[in-house]
């Protein structure tokens, strides 16, 4: 029985030593190998994961906010740190971009707290936080705060405005390709380049553009044209099979610059260029003072018009003349072409 409490006593003593061994190796012990590194999955659309942190130098703090896929970087200043600042100061930006669909931080007091997460699910936000004392796990943050503090640490050396040199740190970081994506986070977010002073240097394409119409309207030459318009008799180019070169109409609208759309009876609308038009009325040398419209001549048709207006007034007797008569047209050459003896069988026809 005394050899069995010795040996008791014994085992309680070396069990004793052997934990307080262990508790010092536990103190003293290295951390475990790292585990494989895990990276956030690349969003498929811009502003969609955004990772959030606080940057602080000089005794003032920022706001950094990344978008995970455009790597678009906001920096804001903020003269308090606490729920309700923080709240603000996401809304300012959330007005310009709109809501995301996640948003990563850490576990600062300002996330942490129930205001904060009742924001998060009133906006339709899922929030996520990362594990304690790891700030790897928000690196995109994390990394985005080393690049603003860089800007600010230069200007405070240099003794410029600090808001205006984040300011103009953000342009031209937003405006380069960036080494992960290869695309400048500005056109990824915005689909286009912001402009910068170097932007006066590269030629204005609209520029060039418009001095090479005005070299290709000088190179096509043409005569300029007082345009027609709604109510004008004009005479229309007509390419319709069996019928004469030109016809009358009356433009009804103007579609263009150079482009109408001519009545020509019977509920019957050509679209027409201005080089497919000539006036009736006027002198100039694009009328068409014998021109054949469908069996009469301008000259008949402005006749008729006159006759119409004068019987109006009854005085036609005194203010008209009879129009001239119509003669056959002379017969073809013996060695005419079919297209000519069909020209001709026309004209006797409308005689």
């Amino acid at each position: 029985m005394q050899v069995e409490l010795e040996l008791d006593r014994s085992a309680q003593r070396n069990t004793k030593t052997l934990v307080n061994r262990l508790a010092r190796c536990v103190i003293i012990r290295d951390a475990s190998p790292h585990a494989e590194l895990h990276p956030w999955e690349f969003p498929l659309v811009p502003w969609q994961r955004l990772h959030a942190d606080f940057a602080e130098y000089a005794a003032k703090r920022y706001l950094i906010l990344v978008d995970a896929h455009s790597k678009w970087i906001e920096a804001l200043p903020m003269s308090r740190t606490d729920t309700q600042s923080t709240i603000t100061a996401l809304m300012c930006i959330f007005s310009r971009f709109g809501l995301p669909s996640q948003l990563v931080t850490d576990n600062g007091p300002p996330f942490f707290s129930q205001d904060f997460k009742d924001y998060c699910v009133n906006n339709a936000i899922k929030h996520t936080t990362t594990a304690p004392y790891r700030p790897q796990g928000n690196g995109a943050a994390e990394n985005a705060v080393k690049i603003v503090k860089k800007a600010i640490k230069r200007a405070v050396l240099s003794g410029e405005n600090v808001l205006q040199a984040i300011s103009t740190f953000l342009l031209y970081y937003r405006n380069c390709e960036h080494a992960t994506t290869g695309v400048p986070p500005s056109v990824l977010l915005m689909g286009r380049r912001a402009r910068i002073r170097l932007d006066a240097l590269r030629p204005d394409v609209a520029a060039v553009a418009q001095e090479a119409q005005r070299r290709q309207v000088a190179a096509a030459g043409g005569t300029p044209r007082s345009p027609a318009r709604p109510g004008d008799l004009v005479l229309a180019r007509d390419y319709s099979a069996r019928s004469d070169k030109w016809s009358v109409g009356t433009v009804s609208q103007r579609t263009g610059p150079v482009s109408y759309r001519v009545d020509m009876g019977n509920g019957i609308q050509w679209r027409r260029h201005q080089d497919q038009i000539l006036p009736v009325s006027g002198k100039n040398r694009f009328s068409l003072s014998r021109a054949s419209m469908g069996g009469k001549t301008v000259e008949n048709k402005k006749n008729e018009e006159f006759t119409e207006a004068a019987a109006a007034t009854g005085d036609v007797d005194e203010q008209i003349s009879h129009p001239s008569e119509v003669h056959p047209p002379s017969p073809p050459p013996d060695n005419a072409s079919e297209r000519t003896l069909r020209a001709y069988k026309r004209a006797l026809n409308k005689v």
